[in-house]
């Protein structure tokens, strides 16, 4: 199977067809027999294209044609400037696989993708002296100019610059033990037996960074632990409910905060973990029934309209995940720094609005609201939790956690715990 020849293919649906780069790139593991070392060049090659994909269109620019060329074309010479540009890899090979691929659809394509990458390697890479800041952020870091612009809004240039570094790095795994299960020192053991690497961190009580695949071990698939970023691992450790309490979880799905907080209760009280999605709410089940979550029921209803159906100050704790621009998993959502837009980010600043607005009365007088997100920018965070607080003054901030994505290499993200008084 060739490996370029089916990158090629995932680029193309990640950039002209939108689709999601993760399940793509999931979709074509799943569908192709390929060996260890082809599957792991097949991801490099189809992240690290789309991740840096600003910079190398830049680099390239220069060599190709002002004739509009087909999105087919300019993928193949994407991912062969980025194996070029990035990767070890023999530059001879590099080309005469990508004329090959070309030749087979049209052998003049095969002279031009012959021609621009020739050209590339025979000079050296375009400079970025004379960019203004924003653009040298922009075309260095492979982040829209809108974005680093609105990142410059909240942070000052050092930071901004840091975040987008940041960005633009693999992050190591992280997992977090289920202690309905298995204890931390049981799982730490089990690893160092089994030969796998991982570290331990104080950032969360039970969460571990892990640094090999382990999608098929039995620790996984018993529930002893659960796949889980640290920084959403302490969400549910903010929260820090007590056992027996009566929670509602509003934006669930898929369910590790939930799962999380079941934990912390033992099992006690009830978990109502809504979500507007049918089949997220199985995905969730099937979860909860390999973790060994007993205290949970899920319910398939959109967060703005529970009100209606629930009677007010009924919840010891309500914690709403809020729909986010998803920021701060930049790293790991590749394509997404390309998808979104200002008004898409305004249109879910308005949703957390609503949903705040929507729900927070149905916490008890004494009960607490956590909201969260997985996102940076203050629009969605520091500054929707004070226009929460002005219009609805009952409410207080207990503890607030801004995470971003350099401080530890992890995910970004914002916590805040509020009590109703």
């Amino acid at each position: 199977m060739n490996v370029r020849k089916l990158a090629l293919e995932a680029i193309v649906k990640i950039i002209d067809k939108k689709a999601y780069s993760n399940i793509v790139v999931n979709e074509y593991l799943s569908k192709f027999e390929l060996n260890s070392e082809d599957r792991a060049l097949f991801t490099n090659i189809v992240y690290g294209t789309i991740q840096n994909l600003l910079t190398i269109d830049y680099y390239l620019e220069p060599y190709i044609s002002k004739k509009k060329q087909k999105c087919w074309v300019k993928c193949l010479l994407y991912l062969s400037a980025y194996q070029i540009i990035y990767l070890d890899i023999p530059e001879y090979a590099i080309v005469n696989e990508a004329v090959a691929i070309a030749n087979i659809r049209d052998r003049s394509i095969g002279s031009f993708v012959n021609a621009v990458l020739r050209n590339l390697l025979r000079n050296p890479l375009r400079s970025l002296e004379g960019l203004d800041e924003i653009n040298y952020l922009s075309i260095k870091y492979s982040h829209p100019a809108w974005l680093v612009a609105y990142f410059l809004k909240d942070y000052d240039y050092e930071t901004v610059e840091k975040i987008l570094i940041e960005n633009s790095n693999v992050k190591d795994g992280a997992i977090r033990v289920n202690t309905l299960k298995a204890t931390k020192e049981e799982v730490m053991n089990t690893l160092t037996e089994e030969g796998i690497p991982f570290s331990d961190t104080d950032l969360v009580k039970n969460g571990l960074i892990i640094y090999n695949n382990i999608t098929r071990n039995e620790l996984l698939t018993s529930g002893k632990i659960t796949v889980q970023d640290i920084s959403s691992q302490m969400v549910a450790e903010v929260a820090n409910p007590f056992e027996n309490a009566k929670i509602l979880d509003l934006c669930s799905a898929p369910g590790g905060k939930v799962a999380h907080l079941a934990s912390i209760m033992n099992n006690t009280g009830t978990i109502f973990a809504c979500d507007i999605y049918s089949h997220k709410i199985k995905l969730m089940e099937k979860s909860f029934a390999r973790l060994g979550v007993k205290n949970v029921k899920t319910q398939l209803i959109d967060a703005r309209n529970i009100s209606n159906y629930v009677k007010e100050e009924s919840f010891d704790y309500c914690l709403a995940d809020a729909p986010c621009s998803g920021l701060g998993v930049l790293s790991h959502k590749v394509d997404l720094k390309y998808n979104i837009d200002l008004k898409s980010i305004e249109e879910v600043e308005y949703l957390q609005k609503e949903i705040l607005d929507a729900t927070c009365n149905l916490v008890k007088h004494g009960g607490y609201y956590i909201y969260s997100t997985c996102t940076i920018n203050k629009d969605e965070n520091e500054k929707q939790i004070a226009k929460f607080i002005q219009k609805h003054p009952e409410f207080e901030i207990v503890e607030e956690r801004k995470i971003l994505p350099f401080g530890y290499h992890i995910d970004g993200f914002y916590i805040c715990k509020m009590r109703r008084n």
